[in-house]
């Protein structure tokens, strides 16, 4: 890879612009903007989930409503031609990350209401008395309350 400074880098960046091409629209830079501020706040997203941090996550939450708002609204301006020059900038591997991100957000999500409902069978099982009279803990069988003479 070059750096920007790199005379090939410069090279190659003239020679685009020799063949025809040119700078994306400013609407695309804006909303491959919006895409990369909406993969910052998904992480935020995560980092509140594994902290279980309500505050955080409601906060991060609503920017990333915001930020999908936002985006909708850059995608709904955009015109046949910007569409068309979407697949030349860096908008496809920003929609991909995002997917992998929503992935994991979704997988964590689901992994704390596990988390949460097994702490509340655990709350609820404390103390609780058994069929004969014994006191039953977390996911235990309960026995059977009977005696079985034919055996």
């Amino acid at each position: 890879m070059f750096a920007p400074g790199d005379a090939e880098f410069a090279s190659t960046a003239g020679s685009r612009a020799e063949i025809g091409w040119s700078q994306p629209s400013p609407r695309l830079v804006a909303m491959a903007a919006a895409l990369t501020r909406l993969l910052a706040a998904s992480d935020r997203v995560a980092e509140a989930l594994t902290r279980h941090d309500r505050s955080a996550l409601e906060s991060s939450n609503e920017l990333a409503s915001s930020l999908v708002e936002e985006i909708g609204k850059l995608a709904g301006d955009l015109s046949d031609q910007e569409r068309a020059e979407m697949t030349e900038t860096a908008i496809p591997g920003l929609r991909m990350q995002l997917g992998a991100v929503a992935r994991r957000n979704a997988y964590l999500i689901e992994q704390a209401w596990a988390v949460d409902a097994a702490l509340m069978r655990l709350m609820l099982g404390v103390g609780r008395v058994g069929p004969d009279n014994s006191v039953s803990g977390y996911n235990s069988a309960p026995g059977p309350a009977y005696v079985d003479r034919g055996a």
